[in-house]
C-alpha cells in the first residue's frame, strides 16, 4: 500500500524536477525503467536542486530564539524573543559563477530606537570564479575585516559576537572585491572598494563614513607542523572617508552586550577613518582557540574651537577565546556530532572594548569636542556550553559578566560587575 501511495505522489511532480530515482527492481523489465532526471533534489547540509556540473541551488534558513535576562536590569526589556529568522538561496552555474540572496524576516540584534541601521537584505551578491587565484564579487556582502564578524551567525562559538566585532568591525556594505587563493591555498587575499564603511557604523542619527577601501590577507604559516597545521593568521586594513556634514556626532560608539546601554557616545569626527586588525585561529582535534585585536582611528579635522584640529579619536578592542568539544569530535564550525547524544562543547571568551583619544591636551573630558577624550570601556567574560544535537539544531547555555570602567557612564553600580544569563535555540538548514 505504501509503495502505491509513493508512486501516486511521484506522478504529481513535474518531469525533470523529481528527486534522484531509486534503483529499479531486479524483476522490472528494462523498457519500463525510469530515465535519470535532468535536475535532482538532494538534502545534505541544505535542501538542494542540482543538474550535474551545470547548476546548483541551495535553500537556506536560519532561526534563533532567545531567553535572556540582563544583569543591569534595564526597564521594559523583553526577556524572550525571536532573535533572527532568515531565509535565502545560494547557488552556482557551471562551477564558475556563485551567487547568494539572503533576507532577514526579523532581527533583534539591536532594540534601542537609535540602533545601527540593519537592512532586511543581507548577502546579495554574484561571485565570478575566473581562476583559483582571481575571483570577483559584486553586490552586498561583508567587508573583509574581522575574524568573528566574518564568521556566520550559525557558526559562532558564542551567543553574541565580541564587542569589537560588533562596534569596530564594519559588517556588510555594497561594493566590489577581488579575492583568491595562492600557493596551494597557503595564502588567501581579499581587496575591494565599498560605498560606505559597513552597517555597524551607521544608525538613524549617525551617517557613517563614505568611500571605503579594504584589504585582508590570511596565511597558514605552520602547515608543516602537525599540531599547528590548522592555524590561520590574518591581517586587515580599512581606509574610509569621513564627512561631518551632519549636525550630530559621527564617530564610533560602544554599548554593553545585552542591554545595549551606551557607555561611550560618538564624538565629532572628520577626515579619514583607519582600521587595523590582526587575528589568529587555531584548532587541533577537539580543541580550538581564537584571538583578535582591532584598532580604529578617526581624524577630527577642524572639530575644535576656531576650527582647529583635535587629536584622533581612538577605539580599541581585543578578545581571546577557547573551545573544547567534550564528546571528542573535531573542532569545526559547525561541530559535526558523531554520537547519538550529539556533541557537547565548552566555550570561554574574554574581550575588551574601550575608547579614548590618541593624545590631546589634558585634562581629559567627556565632551564630544574635547581634545583629550575621557576614556571608557567594557570588560566582558563569556562562559557557556554548546550542545549540537545534530548538524541542524544547536542549543547554547551561556552567561556573560560585564564591568564598565567609568562610574559616570555605567549602567550599574560603579566598578561592579553584573551577570547576564542567556539561552539560545537555533535551527539552521
Amino acid at each position: 500500500m505504501l509503495n502505491g501511495v509513493l508512486a501516486g505522489l511521484m506522478t504529481l511532480l513535474p518531469v525533470g524536477f523529481t528527486s534522484a530515482p531509486a534503483p529499479p527492481s531486479p524483476s522490472a523489465p528494462v523498457a519500463q525503467q525510469t530515465p535519470a532526471s535532468d535536475i535532482e533534489f538532494r538534502w545534505r547540509d541544505h535542501p538542494q536542486l542540482r543538474s550535474g556540473r551545470m547548476f546548483r541551488l541551495d535553500f537556506v534558513a536560519k532561526f534563533q530564539w532567545d531567553a535572556r535576562h540582563p544583569g543591569d536590569d534595564p526597564p521594559d526589556f523583553d526577556d524572550f524573543e525571536i532573535h533572527r529568522a532568515r531565509i535565502g538561496i545560494e547557488g552556482e552555474f557551471f562551477n564558475r559563477v556563485q551567487f547568494a540572496i539572503e533576507r532577514e524576516l526579523t532581527e533583534r540584534e539591536y532594540d534601542e530606537p537609535d540602533a545601527p541601521e540593519k537592512s532586511a537584505w543581507k548577502d546579495v551578491y554574484v561571485d565570478a570564479n575566473i581562476s583559483e587565484a582571481v575571483q570577483v564579487r559584486a553586490g552586498k556582502f561583508k567587508i573583509p575585516f574581522g575574524l568573528e564578524q566574518l564568521t556566520g551567525i550559525s557558526n559562532l562559538d558564542f551567543v553574541y559576537r565580541s564587542l569589537s566585532a560588533r562596534y569596530l568591525a564594519p559588517a556588510r556594505d555594497i561594493g566590489v572585491a577581488v579575492h583568491g587563493r595562492l600557493f596551494d591555498d597557503g595564502l588567501n587575499y581579499w581587496t575591494g572598494w565599498f560605498r560606505q564603511d559597513g552597517e555597524n557604523a551607521r544608525s538613524s542619527t549617525i551617517q557613517g563614513a563614505g568611500d571605503t577601501f579594504a584589504v585582508r590577507v590570511t596565511g597558514t604559516p605552520f602547515r608543516s607542523v602537525a599540531r599547528l597545521a590548522r592555524t590561520e593568521v590574518s591581517g586587515a586594513f580599512m581606509l574610509s572617508a569621513l564627512d561631518n556634514s551632519s549636525s550630530d556626532p559621527n564617530g564610533l560608539r560602544g554599548r554593553t552586550v545585552m542591554s545595549q546601554f551606551e557607555f561611550f557616545e560618538p564624538v565629532f569626527v572628520n577626515g579619514t577613518r583607519r582600521r587595523y586588525e590582526v587575528d589568529v585561529d587555531w584548532s587541533a582535534g577537539p580543541v580550538g582557540a581564537r584571538a583578535e585585536y582591532t584598532h580604529a582611528l578617526d581624524s577630527r579635522e577642524g572639530q575644535g574651537l576656531a576650527d582647529q584640529n583635535l587629536a584622533d579619536a581612538r577605539g580599541r578592542g581585543w578578545f581571546v577565546s577557547g573551545t573544547w568539544v567534550l564528546t571528542g569530535e573535531e573542532k569545526e564550525r559547525p561541530v559535526q556530532p558523531k554520537r547519538s547524544i550529539g556533541a557537547v562543547e565548552a566555550a570561554a571568551r574574554y574581550d575588551r572594548l574601550w575608547y579614548d583619544s590618541a593624545g590631546g591636551e589634558p585634562p581629559p573630558l567627556r565632551n564630544p569636542r574635547a581634545d583629550s577624550i575621557y576614556p571608557n570601556g567594557d570588560r566582558v567574560l563569556s562562559l557557556g556550553i554548546n550542545w549540537y544535537i545534530n548538524r541542524w539544531v544547536k542549543l547554547q547555555f551561556h552567561t556573560i559578566r560585564e564591568t564598565v570602567q567609568d562610574p559616570e557612564r555605567s549602567p550599574f553600580t560603579p566598578n561592579e560587575a553584573f551577570w547576564s544569563p542567556v539561552f539560545r535555540f537555533q535551527v539552521g538548514i
